[in-house]
């Protein structure tokens, strides 16, 4: 029994982790999905040195953030 109940608490860790994996990956997923919109915009349109820029750094956060998910 008691092998049953270890084998039932390791499962659930498991599957605890999987969880949490899987935020991680949306997360990491929806920063990539902005930065692809950010992109986008940025090659149809004549942004100013100031748009570039800011644009850039919004790049950059969400590139950051990513790595430290990654790191998670």
């Amino acid at each position: 029994m008691k092998d049953n109940s270890e084998e039932i608490e390791r499962l659930k860790q498991q599957l605890e982790q999987v969880k949490q994996q899987d935020r991680i990956l949306e997360e990491i997923e929806k920063r990539l999905y902005k930065m692809r919109e950010i992109a986008e915009y940025a090659s149809k349109y004549w942004l100013s040195g100031e748009e570039t820029r800011e644009l850039e750094k919004e790049i950059e956060e969400h590139k950051a953030v990513i790595e430290s998910l990654q790191n998670y």
